[in-house]
């Protein structure tokens, strides 16, 4: 059984023994003399554990069906700090979790993918986005949780591959989310009629005691949305008034800054500039609004424009003051990110002022071109030799992070290979540049020699897009896989991608040396390590013969292994491919001096 399947059972075996013995608690506790504390405890903090984990399996099950492209939206669409608000608020909308994008936001600073500029514009805009997580609790779909765990946990049983079981995991992961809702609501039914709990909410009136357990509690559970959560919970159940709710919400906007603090530690300077930025932009968001709570609370009220029905005023508020507080929640967000998206530079210059930026770090982030002067296009000559500079470059980065990815196949960790996710995301861009010198440079008019130096160099630049895309699918992706099924090499074919890795990192290297220096011998290498890979191939599929079991288990270790083989292979032939590039112009070189 996958793992998808046994947490659902899992699941479903504790909403069994959790609430069989329990039907009638809610009555029972309702008509106490005495408090059961232990009880309504119970039913409190267990509804919460639901919350938070129906949270974390919606996340999960969104990041392995869309989490690659909510990456590539996020490090490429951030041009401009609007574009960049937009896309924060779209991706957070979409994951329903701030702390999501905030961190993701913070990796890419720290792998240089986007400066801190860029990202602040992204965490301002998550701000907003969490809002819809929001929006979406306060309206009255809880009735409809069991039936949509019911549907998620069908889906995970049934299906066998991947991205559906994550689909199943995310309906399930919702229905959790209002299933914990419901199991907290009735856990403080009991505190409607019990004065002490209801004189400490009066004290909640007070918006710096309000702002003040907001903070408290979120920066305990890291999500806003469960801290607003309960607070709708109890706002429905009447505990908590409008102006209360209110100050409550802004205290989770600011405690969920801790959790985009704590992503920085072991990260970069820049992505601790980043983290304090969003917590300057929550933190000032409440000062300008705590004067005008009540400003803000009417202009919720006129916006879900509520009606007493019959004349029943208690009622009706506590039925409409969750919406009240989603609406006041998005309009406290919507009107600070407006008044503060303009003002990053300002928030940029004073994070500079705390952290400020040493020596260490101008060498550090994203990779820049070096020798890709745009005057040199004027002479074809001397554009293609920068280009070549800065392929030798290119050639040391690409051989420290291939060293670094390769040793993850042994030793696998998911926080380095988040990193390794982000470096081959630099790689790619730093390609990209060189393709884009070499693009204009094609404009230019060449002789026959250059325009052959040219077409080379093309080739070149587009077998080490060629090579990312192998490492990325047939390598990063794997070892992502094996670590999510709790899969590792055997020890045997672990020694043999050792050597495997070992000669094809050699051939990749002085492939691209063989270009950069000129040298055939070097190119002449590459090709000479094709019997070495071809028997390592073969020691590779004997050991799988021998080993071969046909059960589930060993089948999928087979697949993983037989997957990262065909991905060295390919990275391989196209260093093959670009040490040929080098030998026929040698070729063609030898033949034009002959002819001299």
């Amino acid at each position: 059984m996958n793992p998808g399947h046994s947490t659902a059972l899992m699941l479903i075996t504790l909403f069994t023994v959790f609430l069989s013995p329990n039907t009638a608690l809610a009555e029972t506790m309702g008509t106490a003399q005495a408090l059961d504390w232990f009880t309504m405890l119970m039913w409190l903090f267990g509804g919460l554990a639901l919350f938070l984990f129906g949270m974390e399996q919606m996340i999960k099950g969104l990041l392995t069906i869309a989490g690659e492209q909510i990456k590539n939206v996020l490090a490429k669409m951030t041009t401009n700090r609007v574009m960049g608000a937009v896309v924060g608020a779209g991706v957070t909308a979409v994951t329903m979790s701030s702390s999501v994008t905030s961190v993701l936001a913070v990796g890419f600073v720290s792998a240089g993918l986007i400066s801190a500029g860029q990202a602040a514009g992204v965490i301002m805009g998550a701000n907003l986005g969490t809002t819809i997580t929001v929006q979406i609790v306060a309206f009255k779909v809880t009735n409809f949780a069991l039936l949509m765990i019911a549907i998620g946990f069908v889906i995970q049983f049934a299906a066998q591959l991947r991205k559906k079981i994550a689909i199943g995991q995310l309906i399930m992961g919702l229905g959790l989310i209002f299933f914990g809702m419901n199991v907290m609501s009735d856990g403080m039914e009991p505190l409607r009629d019990y004065q002490p709990f209801l004189d400490i909410m009066q004290q909640m009136q007070n918006p710096l005691l309000g702002i003040l357990a907001g903070f408290i509690f979120t920066a305990m559970v890291q999500s806003s949305a469960a801290t607003i959560g309960i607070v709708i919970v109890m706002a429905s159940s009447g505990f908590v008034t409008l102006p209360a709710g209110i100050a409550l919400a802004m205290g989770a906007n600011i405690g969920t800054t801790v959790t985009a603090l704590l992503a920085t530690i072991g990260k970069s300077r820049e992505a601790l500039r980043t983290a304090l930025i969003h917590l300057q932009f929550n933190v000032f968001g409440v000062l300008i609004w705590l004067p005008f709570i009540p400003e803000l609370a009417d202009m919720a009220l006129y916006l879900t424009a509520s009606e007493v029905a019959n004349g029943d005023v208690i009622n009706t508020a506590a039925a409409n003051t969750p919406r009240d507080i989603a609406n006041a929640n998005t309009l406290f967000n919507l009107i600070s990110l407006i008044i503060f998206l303009p003002l990053i530079p300002v928030f940029l210059w004073v994070v500079n002022k705390l952290v400020p930026v040493v020596s260490e770090e101008k060498t550090g982030g994203e990779f820049k071109p070096e020798f890709l002067d745009a005057s040199l296009l004027e002479t074809p000559s001397l554009a293609t030799q920068a280009v070549i500079f800065e392929l030798e470059l290119f050639q040391k980065q690409f051989g420290l992070f291939y060293r670094r990815a390769v040793v993850l196949i042994s030793s696998p960790n998911m926080a380095k290979l988040s990193r390794e996710d982000l470096s081959i995301q630099r790689l790619r861009s730093y390609q990209n540049q060189i393709l884009s010198y070499l693009g204009r440079l094609g404009q230019a008019e060449m002789s026959p020699e250059e325009q052959q130096e040219y077409m080379k160099l093309m080739n070149v630049v587009n077998n080490i897009e060629s090579m990312l895309d192998a490492i990325h699918t047939n390598i990063l992706s794997v070892i992502h896989e094996m670590i999510q099924n709790g899969v590792k090499p055997s020890e045997t074919m672990l020694n043999l991608v050792g050597q495997f890795t070992a000669e094809v990192g050699k051939s990749i290297e002085k492939s691209l040396l063989s270009i950069c220096q000129k040298n055939s011998e070097l190119a002449m290498e590459v090709i000479a390590i094709k019997p070495t890979i071809d028997h390592l191939m073969q020691e590779a599929l004997t050991h799988q013969i021998k080993r071969f079991q046909p059960n589930q288990a060993r089948l999928t270790i087979f697949r993983f292994e037989m997957r990262l083989v065909d991905g060295f292979k390919q990275l391989h032939t196209l260093s093959k491919r670009t040490a040929r590039l080098q030998l026929s112009e040698s070729a063609t070189q030898d033949v034009l001096d002959v002819k001299k």
